[in-house]
């Protein structure tokens, strides 16, 4: 799941979610809640095991199984890894002493039991799979087939889906995200949180999960599930044009969701149009902040108002396809970050209770615009 070709996820601590474990095949009455694994409850399993993966999601993953390799539940652990520049399962491999290989592992068929994949970024071919003597297993971040590729959870909030998950799969050669499902953990989206929580949160599930399988593999295996390709749907990897705006097209709660799923990648963008200058967004408050404000629904996409409720709350108020969306922190061409506050007092006329009237410096409307730059 690499975002943006070489960004890496941030480790913040999430909010709390509910979630669920189902094994592959299994039905939603057959949801099971599952004990973490200690030195009394693992299943001892003999396993020899490769470990490929990169970025802080993949780290959860790899902790977890070198703990286990602590506590005797798999027999040998070894690192495969993109390049040696220094990603964060290539630093604890280093720091734990665990040994690494870069892609291609010079391995022998049989060496090692069972490849174990997460957050890697590339597809493993069929030369490498074929010399583990149990294939290959991937930790993804979506409910497969939904959202196959490789930023399932930007996705996920982009959509404002109430709900993803976890599915631990079999790697096959060719294509990503597309073998047989062994094991899948649900996870609830609150409407506000953000990805690097999310992410967060589901690094730690799917690092249990892939544990769970790890040690009961045989009976996981017995019970995979081929996914249903007429349900795929896909999550791309992607770039700086995600964060485009177009309040012509996009609706308050479109733009609220966008900002979720990569504020700490990218900001959003569009053009103050009686300047034509690139603005960016740090922040963007949930529409529900100002949706008791009664803006007026007449005016057009991307007029701009700035609104004082009170001492502690001011809003730079920005009309979309429907509803208004407020911003803050504005990032106006070269300069330093700027308040809602300050950018009114350099751009707009502060009136707490009227609509904007047009930009004082020239004679067109007070609005955003779409950046058209590619």
């Amino acid at each position: 799941m690499k975002l943006l070709s070489t960004r890496l996820w941030h480790s913040i601590t999430p909010r709390m979610c509910f979630c669920q474990v189902i094994r592959a095949g299994s039905t939603d009455k057959q949801f099971s809640s599952q004990t973490k694994p200690t030195s009394e409850t693992v299943k001892e399993t003999n396993l020899k095991i490769m470990f490929f993966g990169t970025d802080n999601f993949a780290l959860e993953t790899l902790r977890k199984l070198h703990e286990r390799q602590r506590l005797k539940v798999i027999n040998h652990l070894e690192v495969c890894c993109i390049s040696d520049s220094g990603t964060p399962v290539c630093k604890y491999a280093k720091e734990n002493g665990l040994k690494m290989h870069l892609y291609p592992p010079p391995i022998d068929s049989g060496q090692f039991d069972l490849g174990v994949v997460a957050s890697f970024g590339k597809l493993i071919s069929s030369s490498v799979i074929s010399k583990f003597k149990y294939g290959m297993i991937n930790v993804h971040g979506s409910l497969l087939p939904k959202l196959r590729g490789a930023a399932p959870i930007i996705y996920a909030i982009k959509q404002g889906l109430p709900e993803t998950g976890i599915t631990i799969m079999k790697i096959k050669p060719k294509k990503f995200d597309v073998g047989e499902m062994l094991a899948q953990e649900r996870i609830e989206i609150p409407r506000d949180m953000l990805r690097s929580d999310l992410t967060h949160k589901m690094a730690i599930l799917g690092s249990d999960l892939v544990c769970q399988v790890v040690e009961n593999l045989e009976a996981y295996e017995k019970t995979a599930t081929v996914q249903d390709n007429s349900e795929a749907t896909l999550a791309p990897v992607v770039n700086k044009s995600i964060a485009f705006i177009d309040f012509h097209k996009q609706s308050n709660y479109e733009i609220y969701n966008l900002w979720r799923s990569v504020h700490d990648i990218v900001k959003l963008r569009c053009k103050w149009g009686p300047t034509n200058t690139v603005t960016r967004f740090k922040v963007v408050h949930p529409p529900w902040h100002i949706e008791h404000l009664q803006l007026d629904s007449t005016k057009l996409p991307g007029e701009t108002v700035f609104l004082k409720v009170n001492k502690k709350q001011n809003f730079l108020c920005i009309k979309c396809r429907d509803g208004w969306i407020a911003v803050d922190e504005i990032m106006y061409g070269k300069r330093k970050v700027m308040s809602s506050r300050d950018f009114a007092n350099g751009f707009l006329r502060i009136d707490k209770t009227k609509p904007l009237p047009p930009s004082e410096n020239n004679n067109s409307i007070a609005m955003f615009v779409k950046d058209e730059e590619t």
